[in-house]
């Protein structure tokens, strides 16, 4: 693929500011840098084009205004980070938006590139990363959200349930019998798809599970995957967020 098709993305990155469990975390210290602009740099490592935080409050857009980022201001009352960039989808000037969630500053830049790349190059109207899962512990934790696959990875369905079910298996030997995927968080979508993001009707399965993606699948929308290794992890409780700080702290003393 042609190095200027990596240009033909814009990272958007959702930052609510009062998040559900960990309120105010986007702008949480992390080793001398907020959360959010430990993730801005990740967006901009990757090089895929234009980098823009969207957010619901003015001090996350003076914070990402100090170091010389973008941001601007959305509807607070918007359930999703897919709502949060749907509801500006009409001006961004790339084909491909990628999200990367503020709270991932762990992520590879090179998931990201790799996720603008294979949606520009592609037909589909969403591409996400997917893991191999080996324990069974996140097989059967539903925090953990399993992506089932077909031989082209495009995905069939997700889940917090562990699926495919492996019949007559004891469920700490399913990881073994097959391949289970777990999905990381961050996504690449069309902005055709974006525009037509309104339009998508109420999805039963979408309520069941709390899953934003069974509302694209039962809508009819293509999904296609990629595998990468397992990511850093995200930051959703104070616990995490002890974690991350670790995880940075250590890297920076190699």
């Amino acid at each position: 693929m042609p190095e200027s098709d990596a240009t033909r993305a814009t990272v958007a990155i959702p930052a609510r500011l009062e998040s559900t469990r960990l309120p105010r975390k986007v702008l949480s210290d992390v080793c001398g840098q907020t959360l959010v602009r430990r993730t801005y740099d990740v967006a901009t490592a990757a090089g895929c084009g234009p980098v823009v935080v969207l957010t619901d409050a003015e001090e996350v857009v003076d914070e990402v205004c100090s170091f010389g980022g973008e941001a601007w201001l959305t509807d607070a009352a918007l359930a999703s980070g897919t709502a949060r960039i749907a509801a500006v989808a009409d001006r961004f000037e790339t084909p491909v938006v990628v999200n990367l969630q503020a709270d991932a500053p762990l992520t590879d830049p090179a998931v990201v590139r790799r996720a603008a790349l294979d949606a520009v190059a592609g037909s589909a109207a969403v591409t996400m990363p997917v893991y191999r899962l080996e324990r069974p512990d996140d097989v059967h934790d539903p925090n953990v959200v399993k992506v089932v696959r077909a031989h082209d990875g495009t995905v069939l369905y997700c889940s917090r349930s562990a699926i495919p079910h492996v019949r007559g298996a004891d469920p700490q030997a399913w990881p073994q019998a097959v391949r289970f995927w777990g999905h990381v968080g961050l996504y690449a979508y069309t902005l055709e798809f974006l525009r037509r993001f309104d339009e998508m009707p109420a999805s039963s399965l979408e309520e069941a599970e709390r899953l934003e993606q069974l509302r694209w699948l039962e809508a009819g929308f293509r999904l296609q995957s990629f595998e990468v290794d397992p990511q850093g992890p995200s930051v959703d409780t104070p616990a995490q967020l002890d974690q991350v700080r670790l995880l940075i702290a250590h890297a920076g003393t190699r």
